[in-house]
């Protein structure tokens, strides 16, 4: 825990690097002080087919969105922090990219499975 999940335009491959917005991400996650290094899960989803605010995929249309899912226990101020330090480092990697947004969600514990090795 958390989970960091970068959904992205396909097409962006051909412009930046993925690998290296996933390092940075992480890292920026990690740089929160929020988390143990270790506990940081970050993972990038293309899309190929999508319709953004009317512009179709392949008519010039992208995006970058990242949801950052976390259990309950920090305060408004943290989320909001992390959630401007991952917007930033997207922000980097996304000229000419018209639609970047982050969302931070709690996760309820009751309803999170989760199997750690022994």
């Amino acid at each position: 825990m958390p989970h960091l999940v970068i959904e992205y335009a396909k097409k962006l491959e051909d412009k930046i690097s993925i690998a290296a917005l996933v390092s940075s991400a992480q890292e920026a996650m990690n740089k929160s002080g929020l988390f143990a290094p270790h506990t940081i899960k970050t993972r990038a989803l293309p899309y190929e087919q999508f319709i953004a605010g009317g512009s179709v995929e392949g008519s010039g249309g992208s995006f970058i969105h990242a949801e950052i899912r976390l259990l309950e226990g920090r305060s408004d101020r943290e989320r909001e922090a992390l959630s401007s330090a991952v917007f930033n480092c997207l922000c980097q990697f996304a000229e000419g990219v018209p639609a970047v947004t982050v969302e931070v969600r709690e996760m309820d514990p009751s309803c999170y499975s989760k199997r750690l090795p022994f």
